[in-house]
């Protein structure tokens, strides 16, 4: 682990709030452990770690921490639906997500649901989770810049999914990538089957795809549909 006083000393000009208490939502172990290893070099007061989203959301709302850190894919529900909800449940609550999705989706909800930090997982550097607690814990916005890059790209193109689909339609969408039939979707959305085919037809029109086959591998490249959802469904 990097020594916290190394870089000069850059980092020990914005040490982190004494005592700053720390929750952490991370079901992968050695991840979990590494986080709490990490935030107790730092001085902080890490309260607890779960490795469930329902177990770590009630210790939020109970132990309401100056700092969550959150990851997204957990066995039991989306980690930016939890961020959602505790952001607007508990808004003076630091959210720093720290997640291996960098799909386009999942870098604009970050921004959507107001995350006020995020690190990607598949650059995870000492270093870089330093700097995003301590500019979160300092009231700055953190994010790596997977975030921007993915955003931009979506906002430049004209034709992408977020400007042609409605949400109604990205929520459709999110579901036939789950390998749903029209049957199984006009069920769960209480729309008729034969609504639900003409809604199937103005999606594939409006992406210009037209085989089911490579419009649920679109919803997941994109992030609509996640391989971790499939698995909890199954």
């Amino acid at each position: 682990m990097t020594n916290l006083k190394e870089n000069n000393g850059k980092l020990d000009k914005h040490s982190p709030p004494g005592n700053a208490r720390v929750i952490i939502i991370e079901d992968q172990r050695l991840v979990a452990e590494f986080f709490q290893l990490h935030c107790r070099a730092m001085q902080l007061d890490v309260l607890s770690v779960h490795g469930t989203l329902a177990e770590g959301m009630a210790e939020v709302r109970s132990a309401r921490p100056d700092l969550l850190m959150l990851d997204f894919s957990l066995p039991d529900g989306n980690g930016l639906e939890g961020a959602k909800t505790i952001l607007e449940e508990f808004p003076e609550i630091k959210v720093l997500g720290i997640s291996a999705h960098r799909d386009p989706w999942t870098m604009l909800q970050v921004q959507r649901i107001g995350l006020h930090g995020f690190v990607d997982k598949h650059e995870q550097r000492t270093e870089v989770l330093t700097e995003a607690i301590l500019a979160v814990l300092a009231g700055r916005i953190y994010y790596v810049p997977v975030v921007n890059e993915a955003t931009a790209r979506l906002r430049r193109d004209p034709k992408a999914f977020i400007r042609v689909l409605s949400d109604y339609e990205l929520r459709i969408l999110s579901l036939i990538g789950e390998s749903m039939s029209d049957e199984e979707i006009a069920v769960l959305l209480n729309i008729s089957p034969a609504t639900m085919q003409s809604r199937r037809r103005d999606i594939m029109r409006k992406v210009d795809i037209h085989t089911t086959p490579k419009l649920i591998h679109f919803a997941i490249v994109n992030g609509l549909t996640r391989p971790d959802q499939l698995n909890q469904r199954s």
